[in-house]
């Protein structure tokens, strides 16, 4: 097998002369993931959407140039890597996309050729992860910690995000009042190396009520735990909002009712962001019911077209 304990230190090598934080930045720079838009997703899918509209891809050439190289940046591609997991239909995700179980595989190949080197809690990480998501998959819990113990312990992220997306929620073809059941919130238990969970709640703008009201009641409900028993809390100033559009078209129908431009959706999103806090959960909140939802009284905005919700793409 290829031996990496020796190496010649290209002394001659402007590149690796440089300082070691330099160095480290040029290299993450070359590595860092990216969008392969010569393999870009179909538009009209459940999975496309900002930073996803193509599977995500590294270029490795440069562990190949030397093995001083190698030995500083063989960890990289993984570390910087954003891990992506879909708890969904398979009609739900993208073609391709690694499971859990490969996920693993790879994280034991790299320990067994890397041995005492594996170490990524020693200032390397596993790179971040990704959940989506269909709630009838999350909210059970089992499903999402099976995530989180990805390699037996192996996958060490220090940030976990989940995104909510419109057509994970229940019932969203008949546009019912959003709520998330909260069994999951209290059986998760997060890895000890997590710093930050965070979490996108999506849905159409004209909705955006709804979306504003269950996540004001899960940053006050929702603390995490980790398996040291420390925990995530939230804070209101932790709530950001962004908007995206994206298409009408999903599973070979077209979403007439919720356009608001021929073939487009406008979508609301609220992030959440859940950090390591000092304490544990207080004595008050022990009991308290998490699940999070919109008052039955709630009013909804009509939708801009009351006619037929959607027809099927043959139908056009």
């Amino acid at each position: 097998p290829p031996d990496f304990t020796t190496f010649n230190p290209q002394s001659n090598s402007l590149l690796l002369t440089l300082p070691p934080e330099i160095r480290s930045e040029i290299f993450s720079y070359a590595l860092a993931p990216f969008e392969d838009t010569s393999k870009a997703y179909q538009k009209h899918t459940y999975w496309t959407r900002p930073g996803y509209s193509a599977p995500l891809k590294t270029h490795t050439e440069l562990l190949r140039t030397c093995k001083r190289v190698y030995t500083e940046t063989w960890f990289l591609p993984f570390a910087l890597a954003e891990h992506s997991f879909y708890l969904t239909a398979r009609d739900r995700r993208p073609p391709g996309n690694l499971s859990r179980e490969e996920i693993a595989s790879c994280l034991e190949l790299i320990r067994k050729v890397h041995g005492d080197d594996f170490d990524f809690d020693n200032g390397n990480g596993t790179g971040d992860v990704r959940v989506f998501a269909q709630l009838y998959i999350l909210e059970p819990g089992d499903a999402f910690q099976r995530v989180l113990d990805t390699g037996s312990g192996l996958l060490r992220p220090r940030r976990v995000r989940l995104t909510l997306r419109y057509t994970d929620f229940w019932h969203w073809e008949d546009s019912k009042l959003l709520y998330v059941d909260g069994t999951w919130v209290a059986k998760t238990r997060f890895p000890d190396c997590v710093r930050a969970f965070v979490v996108d709640f999506e849905s159409l703008e004209r909705r955006k009520r709804e979306v504003d009201i269950i996540v004001e009641q899960a940053v006050e409900r929702w603390v995490f735990k980790r398996k040291d028993e420390r925990v995530l809390k939230a804070r209101s100033e932790d709530v950001t909002v962004s908007r995206w559009t994206g298409s009408s078209m999903f599973g070979g129908y077209r979403w007439l009712r919720d356009e608001v431009r021929p073939g487009e959706l406008d979508y609301y999103v609220k992030t959440v962001t859940w950090r390591l806090a000092a304490g544990g959960i207080p004595p008050e909140m022990e009991d308290e019911c998490l699940t999070i939802y919109t008052p039955d009284d709630l009013w909804q905005l009509e939708p801009p077209y009351l006619g037929r919700p959607a027809v099927h793409e043959e139908e056009m």
